[in-house]
């Protein structure tokens, strides 16, 4: 059963592999995994484009906020037995 299952059509079955990959606008292919993954990461991992700062020193910034009054812990517990039961936890464990 094994055997029938590895042969097809009286060939072994061709073993898994990323295909021939070429760069944009050039007809040379590339067979060899670690030119195919550089051509990759060409195309995927572009370099950064540079910001346009030029707006950013006019720019007015607003008063930063004071708070007068500090949370009370009776608040917090309150906020958290009111929050729906059953429900996947948060990225740092707490239930949302």
């Amino acid at each position: 059963m094994v055997k029938w299952v590895c042969i097809v059509d009286g060939k072994p079955k061709a073993l898994l592999q990323f295909p021939f990959i070429s760069r944009l606008g050039e007809e040379t292919l590339y067979y060899n995994n670690k030119e195919k993954a550089a051509i990759l990461a060409e195309y995927f991992f572009l370099l950064p484009v540079e910001a346009d700062l030029s707006n950013i020193l006019e720019f007015i910034y607003l008063e930063p906020r004071t708070v007068k009054e500090k949370v009370k812990e009776e608040d917090i517990i309150a906020a958290l037995k009111g929050l729906a039961p059953n429900k996947a936890l948060g990225l740092k464990k707490i239930i949302n």
